[in-house]
């Protein structure tokens, strides 16, 4: 009875992991709202929630982009998380896009950015409110 029991709890961790969509799981749900672009690069991101009294939890990465080059950036939440990822994008710690429009408090589906000057980009990712979240950044040109 205990070896069955044992079992039993092995296959719902196991069914409970392949559930979970935090991860590599979430790349392939992102790659379904590429639409008519070319995938450049993916950014996994899953931060705790805010402390009390703490500073946000951000994620950054660094990317190149090209002059000349029209970019996507969007991201795609793991639902079983509470936290709705925000990205903001910067050049030379300039805020160049976002996806949340603080005084209308929405949210924009991805940010679309004409590059007039090449060079490393900051794309930050964090959480509306500072829940704690888990998302996969996905960046795109157009072909």
């Amino acid at each position: 009875m205990k070896k069955v029991f044992l079992l039993l709890v092995f296959f719902t961790i196991i069914i409970a992991g392949t559930n979970a969509q935090c991860g590599d799981a979430l790349i392939d749900i992102c790659h379904e709202h590429l639409g008519d672009t070319r995938f450049l690069r993916s950014f996994p991101v899953q931060l705790d929630e805010q402390s009390s009294g703490g500073s946000l939890p951000v994620q950054r990465y660094n990317m190149v982009l090209n002059a000349g080059t029209t970019y996507r950036i969007f991201a795609c939440n793991a639902e079983e998380y509470p936290g709705k990822v925000i990205i903001s994008l910067y050049f030379q710690d300039r805020l160049v896009g976002t996806t949340y429009l603080v005084d209308q408090r929405r949210h924009l589906p991805f940010i679309q950015f004409n590059c007039n000057t090449s060079g490393v980009y900051n794309i930050d990712f964090y959480f509306e409110d500072g829940k704690e979240g888990c998302a996969m950044g996905m960046v795109s040109s157009f072909k």
